[in-house]
């Protein structure tokens, strides 16, 4: 072994440089996934959801996961198929919605922006309704139009 003494800043500064090199390769993949040149992590080989994926699971938990796999905001109906795919049983799109609609009340780390639902830490600056400002007609129609989409669904694939 040699008695020179370890030159940390040399090795510090050695460190920064990959981690510059691999910050920079990462978001040249997010960059080329973001142009449609690729597809995100979805948790399975050829971009499907493993059939396992959400087992045990909560629809909440669920999806909370599913909309990290994607990282993108997503409607009721795509997070039902997701979860089916993923292991649990089929839920009705009033359920689904219900239940996460009540997960945004209580705890917020899901937010519905527009109709689509999305992680709360992606939009740190989103102001939601106050609960006062949602009225009970607002949500019940939400889930009637909502029933509305998912019978089309259902009457095209049969």
């Amino acid at each position: 072994m040699s008695d020179q003494p370890i030159d940390y800043e040399a090795v510090l500064a050695d460190i920064d440089a990959r981690i510059a090199k691999l910050q920079a390769t990462r978001e040249g993949i997010v960059a080329i996934i973001a142009m449609g040149g690729g597809t995100a992590p979805t948790g399975g080989p050829g971009g499907k959801i493993g059939h396992d994926a959400f087992l045990k699971m909560s629809i909440p938990e669920a999806t909370k996961k599913y909309l990290g796999i994607v990282r993108q905001k997503k409607d009721t109906q795509a997070i039902i198929d997701a979860l089916e795919q993923g292991g649990l049983p089929r839920s009705e799109y009033s359920t689904v919605y219900a239940v996460l609609r009540r997960r945004e009340k209580q705890v917020g780390d899901i937010i519905n922006m527009q109709g689509d639902w999305a992680l709360a830490e992606w939009y740190p600056n989103y102001k939601k309704k106050a609960a006062s400002e949602i009225s009970e007609e607002e949500l019940d129609e939400a889930i009637k139009e909502g029933n509305k989409i998912a019978e089309a669904g259902k009457a095209k694939s049969a």
